[in-house]
Formats: C-alpha cells, sequence, structure tokens
C-alpha cells in the first residue's frame, strides 16, 4: 500500500485539529484548577462546583478531538486503509484543523472566567448559574471553528471520502481556517472581561446586564472571523455545489 502525500497531510492536520485545542484547554484548565485547589483547601465542601466549573474549558479539546476523528475516518486511517490520497484533499484537512484548533485557544479566555465563577461562588453560592453563563459566554469562538471546519469537510465531499476537491479550492481554504481560528483568541479579551463581570455581579446582581453587554463586545471580533470565513466558502463556490 502506497501512503500518498495527501495522506500525510491529512495526518498533520487532524494532529493540529487535537493538538492545538488541547493546548488550549490544557491551559484553561490549569488556570481556573489553580483557583478550584485554593478554594477546596479551605472549603473542601465546594468540590463539586469547582469540579464544574474545571471542566467547562475542557469542550475545546473535545470539539478538536472530532474534527480529528473525522479526517482519520474519512482518510481511511481508522481501518488501516489510508493510501494514495490526493494533495488538495490534505490540505483541505489542514484547513479544517487549523479552524478547531486555533479557536480552541479559546480556552484560556474561558479558564480566567471560570476562576472567577470558582472564587465568588465560593463565598455566594448563588453565584453559580450566572458564573457558568459567564464562562459559557467564551465558548462561542470555539463554536465558530468548529462550524468552519465541519462545513469544510463536507462541503469538498472530504466527509464521505470523495477527494475530488481542486487545489486553487483547497489552499483558499486554509485562508478560512486562519480568519476563524485566529480570531477565537479574542476568546481571551472576552475571558478577562468576564472575569470582572462574574466579580462585579456578585457585589451588584443587578450589573449582569450589562456586564454581559461589555463581554459582548469582544465577541465581534470573532464574529469578523466567521463572516470572513463563511465569505471565503462561498466565494469558492462550495455552497452552490
Amino acid at each position: 500500500m502506497t501512503i500518498g502525500t495527501g495522506a500525510v497531510l491529512m495526518a498533520i492536520g487532524a494532529g493540529i485539529a487535537v493538538g492545538c485545542s488541547a493546548i488550549g484547554s490544557g491551559i484553561g484548565v490549569g488556570i481556573v484548577g489553580s483557583a478550584a485547589s485554593g478554594v477546596i483547601s479551605e472549603r473542601p465542601e465546594k468540590f463539586g462546583m469547582a469540579l464544574v466549573f474545571t471542566a467547562v474549558p475542557q469542550t475545546q479539546a473535545i470539539y478538536g478531538l472530532l474534527i480529528a476523528i473525522l479526517i482519520l475516518q474519512a482518510g481511511g486511517f481508522l481501518g488501516g486503509t489510508a493510501g494514495d490520497i490526493p494533495t488538495p484533499a490534505g490540505i483541505v484537512a489542514i484547513a479544517a484543523g487549523l479552524s478547531v484548533g486555533l479557536a480552541g485557544f479559546s480556552a484560556i479566555g474561558q479558564g480566567i472566567a471560570a476562576a472567577s465563577g470558582v472564587a465568588n461562588t465560593a463565598e455566594k453560592p448563588e453565584m453559580f448559574g450566572r458564573g457558568v453563563v459567564f464562562a459559557a459566554v467564551c465558548e462561542t469562538q470555539a463554536i465558530y471553528g468548529l462550524l468552519i471546519a465541519v462545513l469544510m469537510l463536507a462541503l469538498t465531499g472530504i466527509l464521505s471520502s470523495d477527494f475530488s476537491v481542486e487545489m486553487p479550492i483547497a489552499i483558499g481554504l486554509v485562508g478560512a481556517g486562519l480568519a476563524v481560528g485566529l480570531a477565537g483568541f479574542s476568546a481571551i479579551g472576552q475571558g478577562i472581561t468576564c472575569s470582572s463581570g462574574i466579580a462585579a455581579t456578585a457585589r451588584n446582581p443587578g450589573a449582569i446586564g450589562r456586564s454581559l453587554v461589555f463581554a459582548a463586545m469582544s465577541e465581534t471580533f470573532a464574529i469578523f472571523g466567521l463572516l470572513v470565513a463563511i465569505l471565503i466558502l462561498f466565494g469558492l463556490g462550495l455552497f452552490s455545489g
């Protein structure tokens, strides 16, 4: 069996998807886990609450793992039948990996927000739901990256193991992946805002609405990246088949 360049590139795309998103989740979990450890050292009964917040930034790694599995399945890696896959198909896999992998760094901002949620909920249990809401706000950037990655794989036929995509389209999709993936870093700024929003809401529950407005301002930059990625897909003719 001959392993072509396309198969190698697909393997790299799968690695980027799960590797980058795992780094983001690891840092995010580390940030909130550090705060959680400090809380339970003094209040062990808060372990369950702290565990919930610590799990929040892990979803980005799950998104990356999902895309990696889809790529490997389409390429025949899971069945041991990966062969001479065309190079453009491998480049599409790299584009999808960049989309979900880079967007996975949004977990850092989520970890910052979740850490504030742990600290404030430990003092005021009624802050649990609001803290989760603020932490979840930073999730959207990762969802944008996941969405574009799935669209890339589906619209080019990669998911159905149709490797007829042309080289210019494949290279163009790298731009779409970078647009939505790099825009996902805006979640770090959003996480900082959400962290302060949680603290403000803990002091004054009426501040939650205005704090969410401030947090949403960082979301616009991620939407810019999503919009550009969709325009690239549209310009390449993928939505018209």
